[in-house]
């Protein structure tokens, strides 16, 4: 997981629910060059495990203190992890399409 960004969300909101999200990151698209944006919401992401501690982090704590830069990188680093799973499972499909399409043409 390389060229990865994660930012305040400086009050951007959810394209989904228009909840005010808490972080955003830009990740790589795998067999890609370009990066999507994701946001951090805790409307919609509450059901996920993966985010419950960070969500519960900026429940309590508008920014990260100092003494929680390690629990929170932990917290972010599953997060992210779980992100870039979902992003290969949904690209995988639009890779298996791709390659359908090109040996069809040959």
């Amino acid at each position: 997981m390389t060229d990865v960004k994660v930012r305040a969300a400086g009050g951007s909101r959810c394209g989904s629910c228009a909840e005010a999200l808490y972080l955003t990151a830009q990740v790589p698209l795998p067999r890609s060059s370009r990066t999507r944006t994701v946001g951090l919401c805790p409307q919609c992401d509450a059901g996920r495990p993966e985010t419950q501690g960070l969500l519960a982090y900026f429940a309590e704590h508008p920014q990260v203190r100092p003494e929680d830069l390690h629990r929170v990188s932990e917290l972010v680093g599953r997060w992210l992890e779980a992100l870039t799973e979902r992003a290969d499972r949904d690209s995988s499909l639009a890779a298996d399409v791709e390659a359908w399409w090109a040996g069809r043409a040959g």
